[in-house]
Protein backbone atom coordinates (compact mmCIF):
# COMPACT_ATOMS: atom_id res chain seq x y z
CA UNK A 1 0.00 0.00 0.00
CA UNK A 2 1.60 3.15 -1.14
CA UNK A 3 1.44 6.60 -0.59
CA UNK A 4 0.27 9.59 -2.50
CA UNK A 5 1.30 12.51 -3.97
CA UNK A 6 0.39 15.94 -2.16
CA UNK A 7 1.90 18.74 -4.84
CA UNK A 8 0.25 16.35 -7.85
CA UNK A 9 -1.55 18.74 -10.52
CA UNK A 10 -4.62 16.90 -11.50
CA UNK A 11 -7.56 18.05 -14.08
CA UNK A 12 -10.69 17.05 -12.11
CA UNK A 13 -14.48 18.30 -13.83
CA UNK A 14 -12.47 21.47 -14.92
CA UNK A 15 -10.53 22.29 -12.12
CA UNK A 16 -6.81 21.82 -11.44
CA UNK A 17 -6.31 20.39 -7.81
CA UNK A 18 -2.83 21.20 -6.92
CA UNK A 19 -2.96 21.04 -3.05
CA UNK A 20 -5.91 19.50 -1.06
CA UNK A 21 -5.64 22.29 1.47
CA UNK A 22 -7.97 24.16 -0.82
CA UNK A 23 -10.93 21.76 0.01
CA UNK A 24 -12.57 21.43 3.75
CA UNK A 25 -13.26 17.64 3.08
CA UNK A 26 -11.10 15.23 1.13
CA UNK A 27 -13.16 12.03 -0.48
CA UNK A 28 -10.75 8.84 0.11
CA UNK A 29 -11.22 6.09 -1.70
CA UNK A 30 -10.44 2.39 0.08
CA UNK A 31 -10.80 -0.44 -2.96
CA UNK A 32 -9.76 -3.98 -3.10
CA UNK A 33 -9.36 -6.47 -6.71
CA UNK A 34 -10.01 -9.57 -6.90
CA UNK A 35 -8.86 -11.10 -10.26
CA UNK A 36 -9.33 -14.38 -8.32
CA UNK A 37 -12.69 -13.77 -7.63
CA UNK A 38 -12.14 -14.73 -3.82
CA UNK A 39 -14.81 -12.94 -2.40
CA UNK A 40 -17.37 -15.10 -4.34
CA UNK A 41 -20.91 -14.39 -6.50
CA UNK A 42 -22.75 -12.06 -4.50
CA UNK A 43 -20.93 -10.32 -1.88
CA UNK A 44 -23.48 -8.10 -0.46
CA UNK A 45 -20.78 -5.79 1.08
CA UNK A 46 -22.43 -2.70 0.96
CA UNK A 47 -25.51 -4.28 2.94
CA UNK A 48 -22.86 -5.94 5.43
CA UNK A 49 -20.70 -2.95 6.37
CA UNK A 50 -22.92 -0.08 5.82
CA UNK A 51 -23.52 0.26 9.19
CA UNK A 52 -20.36 -0.33 11.07
CA UNK A 53 -18.41 1.63 8.07
CA UNK A 54 -21.17 4.69 9.18
CA UNK A 55 -20.47 4.66 13.00
CA UNK A 56 -16.48 3.75 12.73
CA UNK A 57 -16.08 6.93 10.25
CA UNK A 58 -17.90 9.01 12.62
CA UNK A 59 -16.08 8.00 15.51
CA UNK A 60 -12.89 9.35 13.46
CA UNK A 61 -14.64 12.25 12.57
CA UNK A 62 -15.59 11.44 9.37
CA UNK A 63 -18.19 10.64 7.25
CA UNK A 64 -18.80 7.21 5.11
CA UNK A 65 -20.48 8.00 2.09
CA UNK A 66 -20.95 4.55 -0.17
CA UNK A 67 -19.60 1.49 -1.04
CA UNK A 68 -19.96 -0.52 -4.79
CA UNK A 69 -19.84 -4.34 -4.47
CA UNK A 70 -20.90 -5.23 -7.87
CA UNK A 71 -18.89 -3.54 -10.74
CA UNK A 72 -15.36 -4.73 -12.38
CA UNK A 73 -12.42 -3.40 -14.84
CA UNK A 74 -13.12 -3.27 -18.32
CA UNK A 75 -11.00 -6.71 -18.33
CA UNK A 76 -13.86 -8.38 -16.11
CA UNK A 77 -11.95 -7.82 -12.79
CA UNK A 78 -13.86 -7.08 -10.03
CA UNK A 79 -13.37 -5.05 -7.38
CA UNK A 80 -15.02 -3.74 -4.55
CA UNK A 81 -14.44 0.30 -3.21
CA UNK A 82 -15.89 2.41 -0.22
CA UNK A 83 -15.70 5.92 0.23
CA UNK A 84 -15.14 8.07 3.03
CA UNK A 85 -15.06 12.03 3.45
CA UNK A 86 -12.40 13.03 5.73
CA UNK A 87 -11.92 16.80 7.36
CA UNK A 88 -8.92 18.23 6.21
CA UNK A 89 -7.54 18.19 9.81
CA UNK A 90 -8.04 14.48 9.35
CA UNK A 91 -6.75 14.47 5.98
CA UNK A 92 -3.85 16.15 6.89
CA UNK A 93 -2.43 13.98 9.79
CA UNK A 94 -0.37 11.31 8.18
CA UNK A 95 1.05 7.67 9.19
CA UNK A 96 4.54 6.18 7.89
CA UNK A 97 2.94 5.80 4.72
CA UNK A 98 1.61 9.20 4.02
CA UNK A 99 -1.67 7.70 4.43
CA UNK A 100 -4.44 10.18 6.95
CA UNK A 101 -4.78 8.27 9.98
CA UNK A 102 -8.13 7.62 10.15
CA UNK A 103 -8.16 5.29 7.22
CA UNK A 104 -5.90 2.60 8.68
CA UNK A 105 -9.08 1.59 11.35
CA UNK A 106 -11.31 1.67 8.27
CA UNK A 107 -9.37 -0.78 6.18
CA UNK A 108 -8.40 -2.72 9.16
CA UNK A 109 -12.64 -3.50 9.59
CA UNK A 110 -12.85 -3.89 6.23
CA UNK A 111 -10.31 -7.05 6.18
CA UNK A 112 -12.48 -8.33 8.61
CA UNK A 113 -14.71 -8.59 6.05
CA UNK A 114 -12.81 -10.01 2.94
CA UNK A 115 -10.71 -12.80 2.47
CA UNK A 116 -6.81 -12.32 2.07
CA UNK A 117 -4.72 -12.10 -0.97
CA UNK A 118 -6.61 -8.92 -2.14
CA UNK A 119 -5.20 -5.81 -3.69
CA UNK A 120 -5.60 -3.18 -2.41
CA UNK A 121 -5.09 0.77 -3.35
CA UNK A 122 -6.62 3.56 -0.91
CA UNK A 123 -6.11 7.15 -2.75
CA UNK A 124 -8.05 10.71 -2.29
CA UNK A 125 -10.87 10.49 -5.05
CA UNK A 126 -9.96 13.86 -7.04
CA UNK A 127 -13.33 13.92 -8.94
CA UNK A 128 -15.56 13.17 -5.57
CA UNK A 129 -13.85 15.96 -3.58
CA UNK A 130 -14.55 18.01 -6.03
CA UNK A 131 -17.44 17.78 -6.76
CA UNK A 132 -18.68 17.39 -2.93
CA UNK A 133 -16.81 20.84 -2.68
CA UNK A 134 -18.92 21.98 -5.61
CA UNK A 135 -22.23 20.83 -4.53
CA UNK A 136 -22.14 21.21 -0.69
CA UNK A 137 -20.40 24.52 -0.40
CA UNK A 138 -20.38 24.86 2.73
CA UNK A 139 -19.67 21.39 4.06
CA UNK A 140 -20.93 18.12 3.29
CA UNK A 141 -24.16 16.34 5.25
CA UNK A 142 -23.25 14.33 7.92
CA UNK A 143 -25.25 11.81 7.17
CA UNK A 144 -26.46 9.84 4.44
Amino acid sequence: MAGYSRGHTTESGGMRVTDWTDFEWVVWRLEVQDPQRLVGGEPDLEERTQEAMTELAASLGCVYDSCVDYDSYDDETPYYAWWVRLPQAEHARLDKDGLPLAIAPLRQYLTTQLPDGLAWEIAPDRELTYDHATAWPCGPPTTI
